[in-house]
């Protein structure tokens, strides 16, 4: 019998304009919180795992300086809506740390590279968090930049968990710098000589990569590996989870709120539709049981205490 696969439902909240081809970067609305993280709240709600426990969900809430810069706050989402998070973690969610490490150069936000930039940044963005009133030992880096010196940050600041890796992609060019071309799918202790791979002297942290299937978006000539995003077209995932499901040892799921929402341009990967990110969390679930896979629902917290208990 296959071991239980368990299951990190995990969400990225922040401003809808995410991503500049869904909307202008220097848009700054919240409709993804206010209207989206409810509807996935009602979807979970009936949703229960081989051992009929309720759906738990990690909610990655921005934070950083790019927030204060244009809020005046660098933890304004967690003070905005900070009701909606209090009852999220008391229903048994995690929320946690996940900053996107810009500085400004030329009047524009570009990926910080510097390493003690970096880890100030780090510091700074978490203690604003504390501050809010959220004690976090789970970290999301957005735009999965991955560096030596961010895992070493991320160690010192005492996280037990990280899931930023989005294994076998790399991506380095004036708007994105990501690596993980030789990362493992299953969870590790990276190595400090190098963030990417576990091996010795290994950080203290347990980095769960983010789940990766083979996805054929409408404008895709061949499918390509992206991460599991239940706000993707079902038409786009149905063919790579099975090959997941059989697999994976923890599988992680990543969606913006926003991309659940209506009111977009139609899109060749993201549905914008409540209805397509309830269809794909049936079709994953009725994948385990024709599988004949027992699953368990799991923050990414729970990743942690499983690998040092």
């Amino acid at each position: 019998m296959s071991p239980e696969l368990l299951i990190a439902l995990t969400f990225d909240a922040e401003m809808d304009a995410f991503d500049t081809s869904i909307a202008s970067a220097d848009s700054l609305e919240w409709r993804g919180i206010e209207e989206g993280v409810p509807q996935i709240e009602s979807i979970l709600a009936d949703v229960r795992d081989s051992r009929g426990s309720a759906a738990s969900a990690t909610w990655f809430v921005r934070c950083d300086d790019q927030i204060g810069h244009m809020t005046g706050r660098a933890a304004y989402l967690l003070e905005r809506y900070q009701a909606l998070w209090q009852k999220r973690r008391q229903m048994g969610d995690e929320i946690a740390f996940h900053p996107h490490l810009y500085h400004q150069q030329d009047g524009l936000w570009k990926q910080d590279m510097e390493p003690e930039s970096l880890r100030s940044q780090i510091q700074r963005s978490l203690a604003a968090m504390h501050g809010a009133g959220f004690q976090s030992r789970v970290s999301r880096i957005g735009e999965a930049f991955g560096a030596n010196a961010v895992m070493a940050a991320l160690d010192d600041c005492g996280m037990l968990c990280d899931s930023t890796a989005m294994p076998g992609r790399v991506r380095v060019d004036a708007e994105r710098s990501l690596d993980w071309g030789v990362t493992p799918a299953s969870a590790y202790q990276p190595s400090v000589a190098d963030y990417r791979v576990p091996g010795k002297p290994a950080r203290r942290l347990l980095e769960v990569p983010m789940s990766m299937l083979q996805t054929r978006a409408d404008y895709d000539r061949e499918p390509l590996m992206r991460y599991l995003d239940l706000s993707f077209h079902p038409r786009a995932l149905r063919d790579g989870l099975a090959t997941l499901v059989s697999t994976a040892q923890t599988l992680v799921t990543v969606t913006h709120p926003s991309t659940i929402l209506p009111g977009h341009a139609p899109h060749g990967l993201l549905s914008f539709s409540a209805e397509a990110f309830a269809q794909n969390l049936r079709l994953l679930l009725q994948e385990c049981l024709h599988q004949g896979r027992s699953f368990r629902f799991i923050t990414l917290r729970d990743c942690a205490d499983f690998a040092y208990s």
